[in-house]
């Protein structure tokens, strides 16, 4: 899956580095940045976004007054507030107001990788299942330790990990042949590795019909 993300930041400085690091994380699309709250509001009518990655303090219309707008009107779209803002009335009420998550600055590249991986993890999963179970809402809020993967005969696991990092650091989807010279492994064990992945619902199959001959077959990491 991928995901259309807007930047809701007035500092330059900031926006470019949150640029860098979105174009960085796979599965996500940097589809603008804006620099106040109603201008963002007037993207999300007439854009297909799915994310927002908003700021509080801005002119115009700043974050909280534009989280409340969206919620008042119903927007479909996802909010991760990236913000100075760091007082307990503030973050409780942006809790209140449905945000994914609440990154502070400054901060690092490991943080934001995260707070974006759990979204589309969490997000992938409404969108794939035609029905969500108890176990599923608490994998989803974190109320269960996550267990320990209990691997088929010739799957190893650290090889799986070189495979799955791969995977989820290519910005576009590969074929078997390329992510097997990425991984340095040969291609009946990239394959094996894919049947694997693909079972555990990790990994999305396209078919590049645009080759000669039988389509290609494209991989992506879907979480």
């Amino acid at each position: 899956m991928t995901v259309r993300t807007l930047i809701v930041e007035d500092d330059p400085m900031v926006s470019s580095i949150n640029e860098e690091y979105l174009t960085s994380v796979a599965g996500f699309i940097h589809a603008g940045t804006v620099t106040n709250g109603r201008d963002a509001l007037n993207k999300i009518k007439l854009k297909n976004i799915d994310l927002l990655l908003l700021d509080i303090f801005m002119s115009k219309m700043d974050g909280l007054e534009l989280l409340r707008e969206i919620r008042r009107t119903s927007e479909k779209v996802d909010v991760i507030m990236i913000t100075a803002a760091d007082s307990p009335e503030t973050i409780e009420e942006l809790m209140r107001l449905g945000v994914v998550d609440c990154i502070l600055k400054p901060f690092d590249f490991e943080r934001f990788e995260k707070a974006l991986s759990h979204y589309k993890k969490r997000a992938s999963v409404f969108r794939r299942a035609t029905s969500i179970n108890q176990q599923a809402i608490d994998q989803l809020n974190n109320h269960e330790k996550k267990k320990k993967e209990v691997l088929p005969k010739g799957i190893d696991a650290i090889t799986l990990e070189k495979v799955r990092y791969q995977l989820k650091t290519n910005k576009t989807s590969c074929t078997i042949q390329e992510l097997a010279s990425q991984t340095r492994v040969s291609k009946i064990t990239m394959r094996k590795y894919l049947e694997y992945l693909s079972e555990n619902h990790e990994i999305k199959l396209d078919l590049d019909y645009s080759t000669k001959g039988r389509p290609s077959k494209l991989y992506s990491y879907i979480g």
